[in-house]
């Protein structure tokens, strides 16, 4: 039943995005295609952490990798200047803070990879039940969700604020 339930989430979820990116071409299209595949494990990852589906260590690392390998600098070559406009999602701040949009990828890169290393690990602490809610900021590290430091939940929160933080600001509303 469970699981039911997600695949349709994920499928009504994916299927929206795909209408919303129908126009889309070159860098731009690619970029979109990444965030999408970046959400659907991302959003695996937290249904594991949740019980929703049975966690497996090995498809944990996978997914962690695979974010890893799009993150840091083969995510920041897909935003060349001149790649914003519609359909692209994102925002003109990209190209006036590349900088901090770099540091955004490169936290991306890291903290993947170190949910790659720790998936194996006892999970210990909360993760929202929704990843698009992980935020930035004191209560990831103090009463906020995020008992017991390290382990794999840790860098799942991570990852997460990384693509939130960056979303909130480089993207477009959807």
């Amino acid at each position: 039943m469970k699981m039911t339930a997600l695949a349709a989430v994920l499928t009504v979820g994916f299927t929206s995005l795909l209408s919303a990116h129908e126009s889309a071409t070159g860098v731009v299209k690619e970029r979109m295609e990444k965030m999408e595949r970046f959400e659907e494990l991302i959003e695996r990852i937290f249904a594991m952490f949740h019980g929703e589906l049975t966690y497996d260590a090995a498809v944990v690392r996978r997914a962690a990798e695979e974010i890893r390998g799009g993150a840091g600098r083969h995510l920041t070559e897909q935003f060349p200047e001149g790649s914003n406009g519609s359909p692209s999602e994102a925002k003109d701040e990209i190209w006036r803070d590349f900088e901090t949009f770099e540091h955004y990828a490169f936290m991306l890169e890291n903290w993947s990879g170190k949910l790659a290393v720790l998936a194996g690990e006892r999970a210990r602490g909360e993760l929202p039940k929704d990843w698009e809610k992980v935020e930035m900021g004191p209560a990831m590290m103090q009463g906020g969700g995020m008992m017991g430091r390290g382990g794999p939940v840790f860098a799942a929160w991570h990852v997460a604020a990384a693509c939130n933080a960056c979303h909130a600001e480089f993207r477009e509303e959807e």
